[in-house]
């Protein structure tokens, strides 16, 4: 069945639906994205309950939304235990929600968290709200597991250039203030793979990205080659 990316969301669906998405009034069209990203959040969240009962404990977490999701971890960490639980079109919001069945159930020694860039195009966020929501998922984390780390990385950057409709209203000097910001959580371990994925003009390089905003295979390769070097020592299978 064909997929199309929807722009301003990191999430994709059929194209069948988004066709009808397309043809709805604007009001129509936004109550129908509410709907699919409910459905899947919904979906997602009890698909990790059941795994959660049995997967082995104490290993490293990978939270996000659909960048984390699309990132095939098993395969590029292979000598770590991981646990992939990211969700397409989640938000700093969304992930206060789900602390528990996406973290907290697993009993992580490591948590490697990348959300934000979906508070800017779905909830239309400023940069203050979602540094504050993100302070409170890295407080609450440090709470509940003092003794695990918490990496937190940048928000990747975004290339208009490549597909305007999929990057939408994200603009990479937004995303720049509010990494600034991200460096400043309490107890966090900050990991800038903004200025990796930059290319001369300063945006997305095209050969890391889908379309602007995804990640492709290379640009998950570069990623993890980063990330290891900062997980090198956490526990291993």
């Amino acid at each position: 069945m064909p997929y199309i990316i929807i722009g301003f969301l990191v999430i994709m669906i059929p194209l069948s639906s988004y066709l009808f998405f397309k043809r709805g009034k604007k009001k129509g069209m936004d109550d129908f994205l509410a709907l699919l990203i409910k459905s899947g959040y919904d979906a997602k969240v009890k698909s990790f309950k059941t795994q959660n009962k049995i997967v082995k404990k104490g290993g490293i977490v990978f939270v996000g939304d659909s960048i984390t999701q699309d990132f095939n971890v098993y395969e590029y960490f292979p000598d770590f235990l991981v646990y992939n639980r990211g969700i397409g079109g989640d938000t700093t919001k969304g992930l206060l929600e789900r602390l528990d069945v996406s973290i907290f159930e697993l009993e992580p020694k490591a948590v490697v968290l990348l959300m934000g860039t979906n508070d800017f195009a779905v909830l239309n966020d400023d940069i203050n709200t979602i540094y504050d929501r993100m302070k409170e998922v890295c407080k609450t984390i440090s709470m509940r597991l003092p003794n695990a780390k918490i990496y937190l990385e940048s928000i990747y950057p975004v290339n208009p250039k490549m597909d305007i409709m999929s990057v939408g209203n994200r603009k990479n000097h937004h995303i720049e203030k509010l990494n600034e910001l991200y460096q400043t959580i309490p107890n966090i371990i900050y990991v800038d793979l903004y200025h990796a994925l930059l290319d001369e003009n300063h945006l997305l390089h095209p050969k890391y990205t889908v379309e602007g905003l995804h990640i492709n295979h290379e640009g998950y390769q570069l990623i993890s080659s980063i990330l290891k070097t900062f997980i090198k020592n956490e526990t291993s299978k």
